[in-house]
């Protein structure tokens, strides 16, 4: 999670006796540090030579105010706090490139104004020196997957991954991969506000009538009916805890899912089972807790409306996290576009998070 203390890779460039010091306001080509900034926290890591050091992150959830309606110039201080803080507490070299990755909830912010999100991005890069990109989803599909297969290793039998999010969905390959912004949070509130019902922190879903749960169905159905052209055949495996966690435990308790991976059959019975109890008792014949119980139905139907839309009958279960930062740290596209994080904003305003494609050799580099 992303309040634990995660392994950084940090080159201790100018601090080796005997080293040739750069100036203090050249950064090191050699050196980088990358923040992963996602829906619920600000975790970063550098790269270079030397050994590793420890680095701290930081809990931060921008995802629910920013659904609630909060503006994100009220949550700036705190990211900011995190972006000069971070690299001081592991105490990394000054002269590095820093890039930050912004995903689900920075996608949330475009999309709510696109203009004033490009504001807060130069506000940022002048407060911290940090140049913040507003990353597209099926690019965060690629860093999941090539993390997902570094940590799983011969674990990982299908030819994708299946990762829910707070904000967002990725089912990612190696070569296709497709994102929407339906994450656990994300879906659930949308699903709430489609029946009509409590949309805050988390609205009451339970109990469906037979109507709404047809209702929820087909809405998730709609939302996917790209998925299949996006990653074409193929077999997928659920890596997140939404799934690993909170579905597979829900169906145990049940007496299905015994194994390491779940039926679609199993889980649509499940569903019409679960749908029409109240919360009190989900909780009770689960034993989940409230970070999954809420969420249990809203969760198992997006599963099954993944698993229609690539016509699977099993999915495969293999939990691990998902470390956006390795390969955001290699990603040479987006650290080009840190050396021209203006010509980039003013991309972003014409294109959105697409602006990310574009070439930055047609900017001019400052």
């Amino acid at each position: 999670m992303l309040g634990r203390t995660l392994v950084a890779w940090a080159a201790m460039f100018g601090m080796a006796h005997g080293q040739v010091q750069r100036p203090a306001n050249e950064p090191a080509a050699d050196c980088r540090i990358a923040f992963d900034m996602g829906s619920s926290g600000v975790r970063a890591a550098a790269t270079g030579t030397g050994e590793g050091v420890l680095m701290p992150s930081r809990d931060l959830d921008l995802l629910t105010p920013l659904m609630q309606g909060q503006r994100l110039e009220l949550l700036l201080p705190a990211v900011e706090s995190a972006l000069r803080e971070l690299p001081q507490q592991a105490r990394l070299p000054v002269n590095c490139r820093q890039l930050g990755g912004g995903f689900s909830a920075w996608r949330l912010a475009w999309r709510q104004d696109g203009a004033q999100l490009s504001q807060h991005l130069e506000t940022l890069r002048e407060h911290t020196g940090v140049a913040v990109l507003v990353i597209p989803a099926a690019v965060e599909g690629r860093y999941g997957h090539d993390s997902a297969k570094q940590a799983l290793g011969l674990r990982l039998q299908t030819s994708h991954i299946l990762d829910i999010g707070g904000g967002s969905m990725q089912v990612a390959g190696h070569d296709r991969s497709f994102g929407i912004e339906l994450g656990q949070k994300s879906w659930a509130h949308h699903l709430c506000q489609t029946l009509g019902r409590d949309s805050g922190a988390v609205c009451q879903l339970l109990p469906l009538k037979a109507l709404e749960l047809q209702q929820a169905r087909e809405l998730a159905s709609k939302q996917l009916q790209d998925l299949p052209a996006e990653v074409g055949p193929g077999t997928l495996t659920a890596i997140s805890r939404p799934v690993t966690r909170g579905v597979r435990s829900a169906l145990r308790s049940l007496g299905v899912a015994q194994g390491e991976s779940i039926s679609a059959q199993e889980l649509g019975t499940a569903i019409d089972r679960l749908s029409t109890m109240a919360l009190a008792e989900v909780v009770q014949l689960t034993g989940l807790t409230v970070n999954f119980a809420p969420f249990l139905v809203s969760d198992m139907l997006l599963v099954e409306a993944v698993m229609r839309a690539m016509n699977l009958s099993s999915l495969a279960l293999a939990e691990t996290a998902i470390n956006n930062l390795p390969a955001l740290l290699r990603d040479e596209r987006a650290f080009a576009w840190s050396q021209r994080h203006p010509c980039y904003v003013q991309r972003l305003r014409e294109l959105g998070p697409a602006a990310y494609f574009s070439d930055p050799a047609g900017c001019a580099k400052p």
